[in-house]
């Protein structure tokens, strides 16, 4: 095809041309609030071009000027239609920035090289077994009904930052299960109003989720599902701070997330989420308002009756004329154009140290999280994230494998921390990251060592509080590894500290009988970990018999023959029963005879406290 067809308007024409040399063809009127492709403000013929317009330039256009390489670059554009790509092979560069869609977006089963959506507005983008050669980039958008990308096979990078995402008809906002993504998925300041899905994805590089904002919907128990997920690199659950340097301390803008545009619901979605059973053009758009639409604007530290704070109240669109339109009551805010958003396309800072007395943008988590049978080749950092759990909701790590596991929330979670058998060389953690009252299953969970944040500790006894909160019943098994976990960096005392504690928490489940006893090992020997008690009462009872008998000497056996009288030897003899110190020739009677047997009970039962304390000194040898 080598000519413009003949019917395409002088706006279509000249992206033609512009594509032919893969030049931008910018329809902006370079007007923030008149840009914003989520604002209400109309745009006119000027401004729009056909979804059939594009699929033709990208499945069959034509040449490139010669010295050139053709690509689709488009700024500031209306797109009508449904731009239907299903099964097609894009072999040119393909970006869009800035623009509306009035209709939904099918990439299913396509194959093209980069693909890039950068600050545009669009219903919906339907993407299942997409496969890309290059990025994907769905950088500063909102997405009115959810994005589906599962089975995608992503070459190079996934980039969804600053990208806002509603949920569809299902309630689910990001679906990616089974997704593969040769180097990263970047997700910072990512905002999803519906569950985000990355079951059993392949992630080559570094998952990050920095700064993102994660809201389920009512009836949904988890905001993000990535049960199975492999990382090839990092894992960020953390905080997110903006690059620039001179960034002011009081200048907390990012702490509110902002979509693209007025409102994910500013605009109708378009005939493609139309109920075919309507005749009613906004029926889709009410259906879409109705069913999560808060009463009132909550913020995330605003707790609802469920004890689950709800989504922002998210800006109201106003009319061409700037009064407010129907939004929620009390959000009109000023509109957030392309390119005011502090953040880049790209991710930044990675393993950057946030500068003396900044704030970051906490991750936040609206309902559960699930990262069951997650493997994570360099670490899993939850850092500076808030976890707002519900009832049956809980943060599940159960059956992770990671060489580093950071933990440092800055607040516990509202609900369960699970991490029954999972897998972590390094835990990095702080005493204030745990919740309490028995709300962390920590059943199987082992670890090679501990080591807490470098501006922090955690001491022994911080230890041992931290699994006498966690466990509502007792279980041996997380003190034998945290015990194992001390030895191994050589803290032999520490590690006795918490057998000990072990011993203690174990009687409190015992009968009378068990406790009785285990209370007098406890106050005799410590339970073998303190074996300088049994000393001491040994050598109490010692004092007492010999203060005793030496006002209170027995009569011999035989008058003619008897040793040689030493009140100290004799109750030497009693406590200390099998050592002959010749003072058998003796014969008490009446008060002294209850005495010598009370002695040698007491010198059987320490004495058998003592073995059992030397036998775990030479089990844990």
């Amino acid at each position: 095809m080598s000519e413009v067809p003949a019917d395409w308007n002088p706006v279509e024409q000249r992206l033609w041309e512009d594509f032919r040399r893969g030049a931008v063809c910018d329809l902006s009127v370079h007007d923030q609030a008149a840009d914003d492709p989520g604002s209400p403000v109309d745009w006119g013929p000027e401004r729009t071009v056909r979804a059939t317009v594009l699929a033709l330039l990208l499945l069959s256009g034509p040449t490139a000027v010669p010295g050139t390489v053709r690509g689709l670059k488009l700024t500031g554009a209306l797109i009508t239609g449904r731009l239907d790509l299903a099964g097609g092979r894009l072999e040119d560069f393909v970006e869009l920035r800035g623009c509306r869609f009035d209709t939904g977006v099918l990439l299913s089963e396509a194959q093209g090289g980069t693909i890039r959506f950068d600050g545009c507005w669009l219903p919906r983008l339907d993407a299942s077994r997409l496969v890309t050669s290059g990025d994907l980039v769905l950088a500063r958008c909102a997405v009115a009904s959810g994005v589906r990308l599962t089975d995608a096979q992503i070459g190079t990078d996934l980039i969804v930052n600053h990208l806002v995402v509603g949920g569809d008809q299902y309630g689910h906002a990001f679906s990616a299960d089974g997704l593969a993504v040769h180097q990263d998925f970047e997700a910072d300041r990512l905002v999803t109003y519906g569950d985000l899905s990355l079951r059993t994805a392949r992630i080559g590089g570094r998952l990050s989720l920095r700064g993102a904002q994660l809201y389920a919907r009512p009836g949904q128990g988890n905001c993000l599902n990535a049960a199975r997920i492999s990382v090839g690199s990092t894992c960020y659950l953390s905080g997110w701070l903006p690059a620039q340097a001179g960034r002011s301390r009081t200048d907390l803008s990012w702490q509110a997330p902002a979509p693209v545009g007025y409102s994910l619901r500013s605009r109708d979605p378009g005939p493609y989420y139309r109920d075919p059973q309507s005749s009613d053009p906004g029926a889709a758009r009410a259906a879409l308002d109705a069913p999560d639409a808060p009463a009132a604007p909550q913020t995330p530290q605003t707790p609802q009756a469920s004890g689950v704070p709800g989504p922002p109240g998210l800006p109201a669109p106003r009319s061409a004329a700037g009064e407010p339109g129907n939004g929620p009551a009390g959000a009109a805010q000023a509109p957030l154009a392309l390119g005011s958003d502090p953040g880049s396309m790209y991710g930044q800072g990675f393993g950057q140290v946030e500068p003396a007395g900044s704030r970051s943008m906490p991750f936040r988590a609206f309902g559960g999280v699930r990262l069951d049978d997650a493997r994570f080749e360099s670490a899993c950092l939850i850092s500076n994230a808030e976890f707002h759990l519900g009832h049956g909701q809980e943060l599940s790590l159960r059956r992770i494998q990671t060489p580093e596991l950071r933990f440092t929330c800055p607040a516990p979670p509202t609900g369960t921390v699970a991490l029954s058998r999972a897998r972590v060389g390094n835990l990095v953690d702080t005493p204030q990251a745990w919740p309490r009252n028995g709300r962390v299953r920590l059943t199987g969970f082992a670890y090679e060592s501990l080591r807490p944040p470098e501006d922090s500790s955690f001491t022994v006894e911080q230890r041992i509080a931290w699994l006498d909160h966690a466990l509502d019943t007792y279980h041996p098994e997380p003190y034998e590894q945290l015990a194992a976990a001390l030895r191994r960096d050589g803290l032999d005392e520490d590690a006795r500290e918490v057998q000990y504690a072990k011993q203690r928490r174990r009687r409190q489940g015992l009968p009378l009988p068990g406790r009785a006893w285990c209370w007098f090992q406890d106050i005799t020997v410590g339970y073998g970990y303190r074996p300088g008690r049994a000393a001491l009462w040994l050598v109490a009872a010692w004092a007492l018999g010999t203060f005793w008998f030496a006002g209170h000497q027995p009569a011999p056996v035989k008058l003619d023959e008897h040793p040689h009288w030493n009140p100290a030897l004799y109750s030497a003899s009693l406590v200390l029963p099998i050592v002959n110190l010749g003072q058998d020739g003796w014969a008490p009677a009446g008060f002294d005879q209850w005495l010598s047997a009370a002695l040698v009970l007491t010198g059987w039962l320490l004495a058998s406290t003592a073995v059992t304390g030397a036998t775990r000194v030479l089990q844990r040898g």
